[in-house]
C-alpha cells in the first residue's frame, strides 16, 4: 500500500504544478497584453496631440484624427491641397462651416 501512496501523492503534485503553470502562463500573458495596449495607447496619444495637423502637409492618417474627417474627407483634402487659410477647406466636398470650427483648434495651414 505505500507504493500506491507515494505515486498518488507524486501524481497529485504533478497536478498541482501543472495548474500552477496553467495560472502563472496565464498572469504572464495578462502582464504582457496590459503592457502592450498600455504603450500603444501612449504612442497613439502622442502622436495625436504633437501639435496642430498642418493641412498642407499631413497624411492621410494624421488627417483623420481631427474631428468629423474621415478617409473619403482626408482624401479630398489632400486633393484639394495648397490651402492659404483653414477656411479654404470649405471648398472641399463634405466639409462645411461646422466642421472648419471643430477642426479650427487642431489645424494650421503654412
Amino acid at each position: 500500500m505505500p507504493e500506491e501512496s507515494r505515486s498518488e501523492k507524486i501524481r497529485r503534485r504533478r497536478e498541482a504544478m501543472a495548474a500552477d503553470d496553467r495560472q502563472n502562463r496565464r498572469w504572464l500573458l495578462l502582464i504582457v497584453v496590459g503592457f502592450a495596449l498600455a504603450v500603444a495607447v501612449l504612442l497613439v496619444k502622442r502622436w495625436i496631440d504633437s501639435g496642430p495637423v498642418d493641412l498642407n502637409k499631413a497624411p492621410i492618417e494624421k488627417l483623420e484624427t481631427l474631428p468629423g474627417i474621415g478617409p473619403e474627407t482626408a482624401k479630398a483634402i489632400i486633393k484639394g491641397r495648397p490651402y492659404k487659410t483653414i477656411d479654404d477647406l470649405g471648398r472641399v466636398k463634405g466639409i462645411g462651416p461646422a466642421t472648419i470650427e471643430k477642426i479650427r483648434e487642431r489645424s494650421k495651414v503654412e
